[in-house]
């Protein structure tokens, strides 16, 4: 383990008191995640995160006419994974056995902030909202092109994009992009799908977390066993809650973890934690 890594994450453990423990220089002039009208992009756009003001970032159309939606929140079992889907799914005139959400990824995943206090759905959802839009307009835009009829004779049902006076001429999503980058910025000013034409949101779906913890195969966090596991924990500035965030470190004394030889601080940008092999060494760190 190096003293930095690629991955960032934040957990929702106060700032640790006590002697010997990680000494760090704050500065708290960033944004505060739990304050609303924080727009969280100017925190999460940084030159190693997913940028957020691309549309990419949030969506990806394969060939075989169905979405992954990339979401920048945990399922902890509130559902809210498969209720933005069903917000993507809406804007994008797709079924829900058309769309998917990957795996949750520092490297890949957009950054909105903690899993907290609702936030999935009432900050998560809007987002979400507007870049399925946003990549309905794109592709209605290349289907337009396509099909030479103009964007308001087009209609969609489950990806399949077809001229309204004339059925037979027809694209799916998957054949005006599939697997293909947008190159789109993520604008937030394509129209959205008015209420009264949902078939989507507002319906009863099944959950797509239930069936692997009915069934044992979900692994929890605390079940998790790897060769070399290392226990992690994240370190805050005093008196900063765990719902908030953009403290910017001016320095680091890793030299205040020296009672704890096998702890080691990790350090990206703005984010410090401190990992060992046992985690009561982290806890005290």
């Amino acid at each position: 383990m190096t003293s930095s890594l690629t991955g960032a994450a934040f957990a929702r453990r106060d700032f640790l008191k006590g002697g010997g423990a990680l000494i760090i220089g704050f500065s708290l002039c960033g944004a505060v995640f739990g304050q609303e009208g924080v727009d969280f992009v100017a925190f999460a756009a940084g030159p190693d995160q997913p940028d957020l003001k691309q549309l990419d970032t949030w969506l990806a159309i394969h060939a075989n006419n169905t979405a992954t939606i990339f979401l920048g929140y945990v399922e902890l079992g509130q559902g809210s994974s498969t209720a933005l889907l069903q917000i993507a799914a809406e804007e994008l005139d797709l079924n829900m056995n058309q769309v998917k959400s990957a795996r949750l990824d520092t490297n890949w995943s957009p950054n909105q902030g903690a899993t907290a206090a609702s936030a999935a759905i009432a900050r998560g959802g809007p987002r979400i909202r507007a870049a399925a839009a946003e990549a309905r307009r794109a592709l209605l835009t290349l289907a337009s092109k396509r099909l030479n009829a103009p964007v308001d004779r087009l209609a969609v049902f489950n990806g399949m994009v077809s001229v309204v006076d004339n059925p037979t001429r027809t694209v799916a999503y998957g054949a005006l992009l599939g697997d293909k980058p947008f190159h789109v910025p993520f604008t937030g000013t394509a129209p959205l799908k008015p209420v009264s034409a949902y078939k989507v949101v507002g319906t009863r779906v099944p959950r797509n977390d239930i069936p692997d913890k009915v069934s044992g195969k979900h692994v929890y966090i605390q079940h998790v066993r790897m060769a070399g596991m290392l226990h992690g924990r994240v370190v805050r500035p005093r008196g900063q809650s765990a719902y908030a965030a953009g403290a910017k470190v001016l320095n680091v004394d890793e030299s205040s973890v020296r009672n704890f030889p096998n702890a080691r601080i990790v350090r990206r940008r703005d984010f410090i934690g401190v990992v060992a092999p046992n985690e009561w060494d982290a806890i005290r760190a």
